[in-house]
């Protein structure tokens, strides 16, 4: 193995991959390094438990929705590298505890036709919001593949033009923009069940509390945008493969099971990474790191590199700042997971599979009893929980007639006692919690467990946050992760963030790597 890179990415997650494949197909030497055993950070999917072989469980992402509605995937040709897809007819809804179920759909008027079914009221609010929250998923675009300070202000310009003369949209933008999501949600919606899935959909971008947070709920829009939802067939980890394939195809390479300890500087520029262990590896150009802004601008710079006001802006920045964090819950099942009254009645109504949905909990009121717990360290009896039968969708990732379940709920990133000691206490609530819709877990093969604890210690999530920053309208742009520090590049010269914490944020996309990766083509 060469200890000398044009480039060195710490991190292969879906972020590191796309910098270090947007690197490569500039000519550069590329080698990108992962903690894990195994690619692609929480964008990844793998047969992690050695009694259920042919299981593969996702213990972080399970969806696109932000990278299919750009044009990285054809960028790069991933398709040539084994990725694809299946677009989900009705990849979210909420479930009742008498069966009910609310979808939501690619097609948008059978959504709106199934709100109708719980109140006609909320049925027209949804169409009468669809048109704001498109022209913000137009906008979010059209800034999400560009450079943060470099935005295109003239097509901005004129999606504030189109805007101009309806005083209607005008209007929802404004409250969309103004207010916090469970004030919106309150104000908007008249029917349990739309304001608990609102509520707690929302709570997975982050806190729904915060000011200026009522624009969470865009993806009840960005369903039924043309791209829609899509799920990588054979799991994420399949998207990380292609990632990797294609930076392989390009002489890159790719080191598993490593951990950077820190950069190396050299009169104040960056010339390579010190592993764990004191192996050096040397980068000649840059180097790119998908790890959060507090670690990249913390601990992986040696003291006396960074001002004090840099290491200020970084430790200081919000991640679960309402203390609500995930629980994961990942199962292998030996038999068939479903819902006994919730598919019963759903196939009285219209036939549509609740199998191929993630399905959330909770009455609205559960939302705020346990986001009000939260804040204390606490969860309440029957937390509302996250629920998909990830098999279901595709065959690929479970031997026939058995399943895949991925499980999720909100919790304290900071709990009352400590993780050490409350995990199995709120493994155990939250699976009671599922129990009372889900059925076919008594099939259990094995399963993992993962506390807001463990995202962090394993996989560098501060505080459990996915997405490392808030994801608050003042922490985007130029302001992400924070004023003075946005745009990828670093005071430190040849050194790059490219992660979740910078533009355009978290979720699947690819695009703070592939942007960070440009930036670094820029300054070579």
């Amino acid at each position: 193995m060469r200890d000398e890179w044009d480039y060195v990415v710490i991190g292969g997650g879906h972020n590191g991959l796309s910098a270090a494949c947007t690197l490569a197909a500039e000519g550069a030497s590329v080698l990108v390094l992962e903690k894990q055993n195994v690619l692609g950070g929480l964008a990844n999917s793998h047969a992690y438990l050695p009694e259920a072989p042919d299981h593969v469980l996702s213990i972080g992402a399970m969806d696109d929705m932000f990278m299919a509605s750009t044009s990285l995937a054809r960028d790069l040709g991933l398709a040539d590298y084994g990725y694809s897809s299946t677009r989900l007819e009705n990849p979210y809804g909420w479930i009742g505890e008498d069966g009910s179920t609310l979808l939501l759909f690619h097609d948008a008027a059978r959504t709106e036709a199934d709100i109708r079914r719980f109140s006609p009221r909320d049925a027209r609010a949804y169409a009468g919001l669809r048109p704001a929250l498109d022209w913000i998923l137009d906008v979010q675009s059209m800034v999400m593949t560009s450079q943060p300070d470099d935005l295109p202000k003239r097509a901005i310009l004129r999606k504030l033009l189109k805007l101009a003369p309806d005083r209607a949209m005008r209007r929802q933008v404004g409250r969309l923009i103004s207010s916090n999501l469970v004030d919106f949600v309150a104000d908007t919606f008249e029917s349990d069940q739309m304001r608990a899935l609102c509520t707690y959909w929302s709570s997975m971008i982050g806190p729904v509390d915060a000011d200026a947070t009522g624009f969470y709920c865009v993806g009840l829009a960005a369903v039924s945008r043309p791209s829609g939802v899509l799920r990588p067939k054979g799991g994420m980890g399949a998207l990380a493969a292609s990632f990797g394939r294609h930076l392989e195809a390009r002489g890159g390479q790719v080191r598993t099971g490593v951990t950077v300890e820190q950069i190396i500087v050299d009169k104040g520029r960056a010339t390579g990474v010190r592993l764990v262990g004191g192996e050096i590896v040397r980068a000649g150009w840059g180097v790119l790191t998908t790890t959060a802004p507090q670690l990249s601008l913390g601990r992986l710079v040696p003291d006396g590199v960074l001002d004090e006001g840099t290491r200020a802006k970084a430790a200081m920045l919000p991640a679960a700042s309402n203390n609500s964090a995930t629980m994961k819950i990942d199962m292998a099942v030996g038999g068939r997971a479903g819902y006994p009254l919730g598919e019963r009645l759903r196939e009285r109504y219209d036939g549509a599979d609740i199998r191929r949905t993630a399905l959330m909990t909770g009455t609205f009121a559960d939302q705020i009893a346990n986001l009000t717990a939260i804040r204390r360290g606490e969860i309440i009896e029957n937390p509302p929980v996250y629920m998909a039968v990830l098999s279901a969708s595709d065959a690929t990732i479970a031997p026939e007639g058995q399943d895949v379940v991925y499980l999720a709920a909100n919790v304290p990133s900071v709990l009352a006692g400590g993780w050490a000691d409350g995990k199995d206490r709120v493994a155990k609530a939250v699976l009671g919690s599922v129990e009372r819709y889900m059925s076919g877990l008594d099939a259990e093969i094995g399963r993992i467990v993962t506390s807001p604890a463990d995202f962090e210690g394993t996989y560098g999530a501060p505080s459990g946050c996915y997405f490392h920053v808030d994801m608050t309208p003042f922490r985007f742009g130029m302001n992400r992760p924070a004023h003075g520090l946005g745009g990828y590049v670093t005071p430190v010269e040849g050194y790059f963030l490219a992660g979740s914490g910078v533009h355009p944020g978290g979720g699947v996309s690819g695009w703070p790597g592939r942007l960070a990766a440009q930036a670094a083509l820029a300054r070579r």
